[in-house]
């Protein structure tokens, strides 16, 4: 325990000039009794730790051992060589050699982890577009970017999901990339977190009023919660199904936001088995069984029979006129 909280306490002293010893006891949940024993193991094992005494004193190291410090184990090292999505970089219009940027890397880590590091970047791949390749024309990608990091406020024509065009005034917080879609994070003028495609921006102009950002706010952990809240708040429209054994694998494959919830057979050797599926409307659950024809046959709610049964009828009167 010892040992980690000493390389937690170089690692925090990288990070700015002066760190007092209550900020590092805080951050350690220890007393500052402890800090102080530890500082004094670390000026025993030779690492020049220094203490400013006075209202803005604290600890530090000495610029030129600092910059001598690195800290990575030998798997946050070959973690650095996932090789980068090409999708993603060609988003941001970076332009970089991934071939180069690998030499380069290859160049800065120890001998010891130089061979693992490189099989990983030849062995793994990532390729973050659809089999279709992207569709999305993202061509403020460029504005977006500089928006966001000069936090600077922006307009956009923006056009929802229904189609209506609407305009926002937003102050632009960071860019996330889920599957191959890319969002916009940002505050709007009522002051709440908002997320934006941007496939779906038609205008966007960066003004040159700054805001400022909120304070604690981490891009990442935003997301993970705004996903969350996502899927807690889709509609639930539950169906009761028998399902023949030749499309299970296919059910949870083929639909958008469809939810296996439970699964029983009748008879261990029966062609049938039940299946409770969970919709976010009823005309998905509608399309989405439509489209599996005589292989699917729903027992429960009694009513979408008959609202399928219609269907059926429309489409063969579609094609026997």
């Amino acid at each position: 325990m010892k040992a980690e909280r000493l390389i937690k306490i170089l690692i925090l002293l990288q990070h700015g000039e002066k760190t007092s010893t209550r900020t590092l006891a805080n951050e350690l949940e220890v007393s500052e009794r402890t800090i102080h024993r530890d500082m004094e193991s670390l000026s025993v094992a030779g690492i020049p730790v220094f203490s400013e005494r006075g209202k803005a004193g604290g600890w530090r190291l000495i610029d030129e051992w600092k910059n001598r410090l690195s800290w990575l184990t030998e798997k946050e090292i070959i973690s650095l060589f996932l090789p980068a999505s090409e999708k993603v970089l060609s988003d941001l219009n970076l332009n970089i050699s991934t071939e180069e940027m690998k030499q380069k890397l290859l160049l800065s880590v120890p001998n010891h982890v130089r061979q693992n590091a490189a099989n990983l970047w030849e062995r793994i791949y990532i390729d973050t577009d659809t089999w279709h390749g992207s569709q999305q024309s993202i061509s403020s990608m460029d504005s977006i970017q500089q928006a966001v990091m000069e936090n600077k406020k922006v307009t956009m024509e923006y056009k929802k999901a229904d189609n209506e065009m609407k305009t926002y005034m937003i102050n632009p917080l960071g860019l996330v990339l889920k599957g191959s879609t890319w969002y916009v994070i940002a505050i709007n003028s009522q002051n709440s977190y908002r997320n934006f495609r941007l496939s779906r921006i038609i205008n966007f102009t960066v003004l040159e009023e700054s805001f400022t950002r909120p304070g604690g706010f981490i891009l990442s952990q935003y997301w993970k919660e705004s996903k969350k809240a996502f899927i807690q708040n889709l509609p639930a429209y539950q169906v009761e199904v028998e399902v023949s054994r030749q499309i299970i694998n296919r059910i949870m494959f083929t639909g958008r936001f469809v939810r296996h919830l439970h699964e029983s057979t009748k008879q261990p050797n029966s062609k049938w088995v039940q299946l409770s599926l969970e919709f976010p409307t009823e005309e998905e659950a509608v399309n989405f069984i439509l489209g599996f024809g005589n292989q699917i046959k729903v027992n429960s709610p009694v009513h979408l029979q008959s609202i399928l049964a219609k269907k059926a009828n429309e489409i063969l009167e579609l094609y026997s006129t």
